[in-house]
């Protein structure tokens, strides 16, 4: 009869127990990431008393419109992209209407000049006199009212109110506009917080607000208002303009032992010490310090979060 437990058999199955109980052992002491994905979070947000949007925008703008009265433009004087300072020649106007009545008139002029009558003397005169204003309107030159850059619009316009240009001033402002509600919150010189996402970007002032609303929605008047800004921001960039305190707004059921909260950050819960005080809102805290916008905040934290 054969023997199948051989000592040596018997040696490789208890290796072979061994190094299973080894591996099973050292898995077990490995700590498992949580599923961070199932746990209820809240985003930390700044809560401002007031919130709008501004626009980037030239300071000052000056946009010039075709007048067909004037005649075609026959030339322009700048390039476009061009910095320019104020009274800088733009571009000039020629009108061949006036032309052909100038070349008329000369001619009647010319009929007249061997006559000697007083009567062909004051109508030598009087087509003198015609001549030169027609002379002064045939070629008129417009020139920029502001200093800025020049951006060509339409370079050979045909129809009346045609933009041929635009001149932005270098300086730039952020515009907005904001409701009769919202006036209440802001004032001249105040500094405001200049976001994106609510994420802060520089800090504003407060430069001008128009007290003449320009319109009215739906019953309440809307005015404009100009904020202070960084000019290496493109015309046109949105911003979010928050007023007043930045503090995060939390549940009083995210705080942990008191001072903490949990946060989720890659996969991983993270404690965190705040500083708060109590919100004007029933059961809510105002976090100052200890949190990031954005931030994933845990609630209803337990200790057993920490343990995973």
């Amino acid at each position: 009869m054969k023997t199948f437990f051989t000592p040596l058999r018997i040696l490789i199955a208890t290796l072979t127990l061994l190094v299973i109980s080894f591996v099973c052992y050292i898995y077990a002491k490995i700590p498992t990431e949580p599923d961070t994905s199932k746990i209820e979070t809240i985003t930390a947000k700044p809560q401002y008393s007031l919130s709008f949007i501004g626009e980037q925008q030239p300071q000052e703008s000056f946009t010039l419109y075709f007048n067909p009265s004037l005649g075609n433009v026959s030339s322009l004087l700048v390039k476009n992209d061009e910095i320019i300072h104020s009274d800088t020649p733009l571009f000039e106007y020629y009108n061949p209407i006036l032309e052909k009545l100038i070349v008329a008139k000369k001619k009647a002029l010319s009929s007249l000049i061997n006559q000697s009558t007083k009567q062909s003397i004051s109508q030598q005169l009087t087509l003198n006199s015609q001549i030169l204003e027609l002379q002064s309107r045939l070629q008129i030159r417009i020139n920029s009212p502001i200093s800025g850059k020049v951006t060509i619009l339409e370079a050979h316009p045909s129809k009346l109110n045609t933009k041929i240009m635009q001149i932005n001033s270098e300086k730039h402002i952020i515009r907005a506009n904001i409701t009769e509600s919202q006036l209440e919150h802001i004032k001249v010189n105040q500094d405001v917080n200049v976001t994106r996402n609510h994420s802060k970007l520089f800090t504003g002032k407060i430069l001008s607000i128009i007290q003449i609303p320009y319109k009215v929605e739906k019953g309440e008047s809307i005015y404009q208002v100009d904020i202070s800004t960084q000019d290496q921001y493109p015309l046109g960039r949105h911003f979010d303009i928050d007023v007043g305190t930045s503090k995060i707004e939390l549940p009083k059921n995210s705080i942990y032992e008191n001072y903490y909260v949990l946060i989720t950050q890659n996969n991983k819960i993270i404690k965190r010490r705040i500083e708060y005080t109590k919100s004007q809102n029933n059961g809510y805290i105002m976090v100052s310090n200890g949190l990031n916008i954005g931030d994933k905040v845990i609630v209803n934290p337990s200790s057993s979060l920490l343990q995973k």
